[in-house]
C-alpha cells in the first residue's frame, strides 16, 4: 500500500532530523538561559532570540487570522452553492412531477453488491431491507471476504431459496477485492454498493438509479444518516453528518467536484468503473480513490438527498478513533497518489476548491491546539481583531449547521450541543489526523481494523 516502507529508512531519517532539531533547540534554550542570568555575555544572541520570538509571534497571529478568514470565506462559498443547488433541484423535481405521465421511465438492470466480513450480527437485516426495495433488482450479490464467523451460514439459512440473493465466497483480500469480484460478476448496468451495517429505505435504490438517465452521470452518492443515536458521541456524529450531507455535498455537486462517493450508499455506472480499472487496493479509501479517478476522467457525479440510508456509527471513542483513523489515513494515501493528476486536472473546481479545502481541513485539525492557544492569548492581550474574527467564524459555523438542519427538515434540538461538539470533535479529529500522519511517515503496514457491530441501527419495518 501507499506509504509503506518495509526498510524503515524513511522513519530513521525523520528521527535523525527531529533529534538534530531538538538538540539545536535545547542548545539555544541553554544559551538563552545563560545569557539571561548573566552567566555568559552574549548580546548578539540576545538580539537574535528577541527578534526570533517577535517574528514567530507575528507568524502565529497571522496564521490564526488567515485561518479564520479562509474558513469564513469557504463557508460563504459553500452556503452560496448549496442554496443554488437546492433551487435547481427543486425546479427539476417540480418539472418531473408535473410531466411524469409523459416522461419515458428509465429502468436499467440494477445489481446490488454487499461486501461482508464477519457480519453475523447485522447481515440478515441489511438483506431484508434490500429485498423491500420498490425497484425491480436483478440481483443482490453478497461477497463474503473470508468471514470466520456465521455470516455465510446465516445467508444460506435465510436466503438460499431467494433467486435474487447470491452468495460469493472468497479468501480474505480486503474490501476493494471483494467489490471488484462483485462488479465482475454483476449482471446490472448500474451497480449499487452498500456496507453491511447500512439499512436502505424502500425508495433509496429507485432514487439513486433515476439520476443515471443523464448519460453524463458516472456515479451517485446518497444521503447517509446515523441510525443508532443513543449517546452524546453519536449525537455529535449526527450533527456532522447532517451538516456535511446538506451543505458540503450539495455545494460540491453544484461545483462539480464531489470527492467522496461513499461506499455505504452509492451507485455506479458499471461501464465507467470497468473502463477505469475497477477499485484499486493500494489505499484504505477505495471509494474516494475511485471517485477522484472518475472526476479526472471528466465524468459527472451527483448527490441525491432523497436516497436515504441509515448506518451504524461507532458508539465509543475507541471505535470512533479506529474508524476515523482509517478514513484519514486512506484520504492521505489517495491525495498523495493523485497529487499530480489533481494539480493538472481539467476539473478546476477539484483543483482550486475541493483539494485546497481538504488541505485546509487537515491543517486545521493538525494545528487546532495552537489555534485555541493563540485565540486565548488574543483575548488576554486585547488583540480585538483576532477575537472578533473568531467570534464571527464561530457564529457563521453555527449558522452553517442551522441551515443544514433546516434544509434537511431535521429537529433543531441537537444543535444545543454544537459548541461542545465543535470543541470535542476538533480535538478528536486532531488526534486522529496526527496519528494518520505519523503512521504515514513511519511506513508501517496499516490494515482494515474492523469495527465492533452492535446491531443498534434504526428499526425500520422489515418484517
Amino acid at each position: 500500500m501507499i506509504f509503506e516502507d518495509s526498510t524503515g529508512q524513511r522513519w530513521f531519517k525523520i528521527k535523525i532530523t527531529l533529534a538534530i532539531f531538538l538538540l539545536t533547540f535545547l542548545i539555544a534554550l541553554s544559551l538563552y538561559g545563560l545569557n539571561h542570568y548573566k552567566i555568559l555575555h552574549l548580546p548578539l544572541f540576545n538580539v537574535i532570540t528577541t527578534n526570533f520570538v517577535t517574528v514567530m509571534k507575528k507568524i502565529f497571529i497571522s496564521y490564526l487570522l488567515i485561518t479564520i478568514v479562509l474558513g469564513f470565506l469557504r463557508m460563504l462559498i459553500v452556503i452560496f452553492y448549496c442554496l443554488r443547488q437546492q433551487r435547481r433541484k427543486k425546479i427539476i423535481h417540480e418539472y418531473i412531477s408535473v410531466n411524469k405521465p409523459y416522461l419515458k421511465q428509465y429502468r436499467p438492470r440494477v445489481s446490488v453488491i454487499v461486501p461482508v466480513y464477519n457480519e453475523e450480527v447485522i447481515i440478515r437485516r441489511t438483506i431484508k431491507a434490500l429485498l423491500k426495495s420498490d425497484y425491480p433488482l436483478s440481483e443482490i450479490l453478497i461477497i463474503d471476504d473470508g468471514s470466520t464467523d456465521e455470516t455465510a451460514s446465516i445467508i444460506k439459512k435465510y436466503f438460499s431459496r431467494n433467486p435474487k440473493v447470491k452468495l460469493l465466497q472468497k479468501e480474505n483480500g480486503g474490501k476493494a477485492s471483494a467489490l471488484n469480484l462483485g462488479f465482475q460478476n454483476a449482471l446490472g448496468d448500474i451497480i449499487i454498493t452498500i456496507d453491511a451495517d447500512t439499512i436502505f429505505k424502500s425508495t433509496t435504490i429507485s432514487d439513486l438509479v433515476k439520476n443515471f438517465s443523464d448519460s453524463r452521470v458516472a456515479a451517485v452518492t446518497g444521503n447517509c444518516k446515523i441510525g443508532n443515536i443513543h449517546n452524546q458521541l453519536l449525537m455529535w456524529q449526527h450533527i456532522e453528518y447532517v451538516t456535511a450531507q446538506n451543505l458540503d455535498k450539495r455545494a460540491f455537486e453544484e461545483l462539480g467536484c464531489i470527492t467522496v462517493v461513499s461506499g455505504s450508499n452509492s451507485a455506479w455506472r458499471k461501464s465507467v468503473v470497468e473502463q477505469l480499472g475497477f477499485y484499486h487496493n493500494d489505499t484504505l479509501a477505495e471509494d474516494t480513490e475511485l471517485t477522484i479517478r472518475i472526476l479526472n476522467a471528466g465524468h459527472k457525479i451527483v448527490y441525491d438527498e432523497r436516497a436515504i440510508s441509515y448506518e451504524e456509527s461507532p458508539e465509543t471513542i475507541k471505535e470512533f478513533v479506529k474508524q476515523r483513523f482509517r478514513w484519514s489515513y486512506g484520504v492521505l494515501q489517495t491525495t498523495w497518489k493523485h497529487k499530480k493528476s489533481i494539480f493538472s486536472s481539467s476539473n478546476k473546481a477539484l483543483k482550486f476548491f475541493a483539494a485546497p479545502s481538504l488541505l485546509f481541513s487537515y491543517l486545521l485539525f493538525l494545528t487546532s491546539p495552537i489555534i485555541d492557544f493563540l485565540f486565548i492569548v488574543a483575548l488576554l492581550t486585547g488583540t480585538t481583531s483576532i477575537y472578533l474574527f473568531a467570534l464571527l467564524f464561530y457564529l457563521t459555523d453555527t449558522l452553517n449547521s442551522f441551515l443544514a438542519f433546516k434544509i434537511a427538515n431535521e429537529k433543531m434540538k441537537p444543535l444545543l450541543w454544537i459548541f461542545f461538539q465543535r470543541i470535542g470533535y476538533r480535538y478528536l479529529l486532531g488526534y486522529v489526523t496526527w496519528k494518520a500522519l505519523i503512521a504515514a511517515l513511519r511506513g508501517n503496514y496499516v490494515g482494515w481494523d474492523k469495527l465492533k457491530r452492535t446491531g443498534n441501527n434504526i428499526k425500520l419495518d422489515l418484517d
